[in-house]
């Protein structure tokens, strides 16, 4: 009887510990690591969320990141997932400036001194290479330490107002065939140089010199039309502007408000063109580029061909020089 009651006793012992054993948590909890954190600042002069922009135009975001429980960095950036490098990288960013200094792009930037604490940097951008209506997604990424990261992106969509038009034209030598000394560039067509419908016309030639090398070769507003000409400046265009990347009609009026007087050598002169002291343009040469204005229409022109022709003295067709003209409004 003593032995069963040592037995039982025993028994309850052993239950009581193992009740008590499977009720002990063995685990403990998971150590959580905070992250950095990244965001776009929202303060006048830079975007901070998905925005539409014109053709030609770039902009500026404010980027803000902290430290969790490790120092940052690296700072990094991509557009639609690939991230530009080296001279890649700087056909999207222009400029990157962080506590009122500039930084060298680089990407990824490196996080050094103080700002591996937390840092603002301030970058200007360029949408580049992003056709009209296409959107894009720029990415910006902070990683600390420990290797956890943190991003924010935003979609960037170009807009603009398609062109009305693209053409070509021929304005001959003021001096040449009747009627074609002007051009009106609204249908590429020759008109004389004085004649309502016409925005720009040749200058002519100048008589005091031999008749082999007598045509000017500038070019100018109708001033009685209300036409304004100007010389297109690229420099202060974007990077990549040129007459053939040109999609809408804000284009051609940035590279007109941009646009330089013409500076051309309009001193009296024995001259076809009897007209002295006009805005006209240097001797045009292939390449050239001009934006015209008419009342609210922009006109982007572009010298494809200066063709001089001689043949000889008071013979038909010996004032035919003209130029070739391709024209977009």
């Amino acid at each position: 009887m003593t032995k069963l009651l040592l037995k039982l006793s025993g028994l309850a012992f052993a239950l009581t510990l193992l009740i008590a054993t499977g009720c002990t948590d063995d685990t403990t909890d998971p150590i959580v690591t905070l992250g950095p954190e990244i965001t776009l600042l929202s303060d006048a002069g830079f975007i901070s969320t998905d925005a539409d922009l014109m053709i030609g135009e770039t902009f500026s975001v404010k980027v803000k990141a902290d430290k969790g429980d490790n120092q940052l960095k690296a700072l990094s950036f991509a557009v639609d997932g690939t991230q530009p490098k080296g001279t890649d990288l700087d056909n999207y960013i222009t400029k990157i400036t962080s506590g009122g200094s500039d930084v060298t792009a680089q990407n990824p930037l490196l996080i050094v001194g103080a700002s591996k604490d937390g840092a603002t940097w301030e970058i200007d951008m360029v949408p580049f290479g992003q056709q009209l209506d296409e959107t894009v997604t720029y990415t910006f990424t902070v990683e600390d330490d420990a290797g956890e990261k943190a991003s924010v992106s935003i979609d960037i969509t170009i807009s603009g107002t398609p062109l009305e038009k693209e053409l070509s034209g021929v304005l001959f030598n003021q001096a040449g065939p009747a009627g074609t000394g002007g051009l009106d560039l609204d249908d590429g067509v020759g008109v004389g140089s004085s004649a309502a419908e016409a925005e720009i016309q040749d200058e002519g030639v100048n008589r005091s010199l031999p008749q082999s090398s007598n045509w000017r070769k500038q070019i100018s507003a109708v001033d009685a039309n209300g036409v304004i000409m100007r010389e297109v400046d690229t420099s202060k265009l974007p990077e990549n502007f040129s007459f053939d990347n040109v999609a809408t009609q804000e284009q051609i009026k940035e590279a007109y408000d941009t646009g330089k007087t013409l500076a051309g050598n309009d001193a009296p002169c024995d001259c076809t063109d009897a007209t002295a002291n006009e805005q006209v343009s240097d001797p045009v040469a292939v390449g050239d580029l001009f934006a015209v204005k008419k009342g609210d229409r922009y006109y982007l022109i572009v010298i494809d061909e200066v063709n001089e022709v001689y043949i000889a003295p008071d013979t038909p067709g010996n004032n035919d020089d003209n130029y070739v003209l391709s024209i977009k409004y």
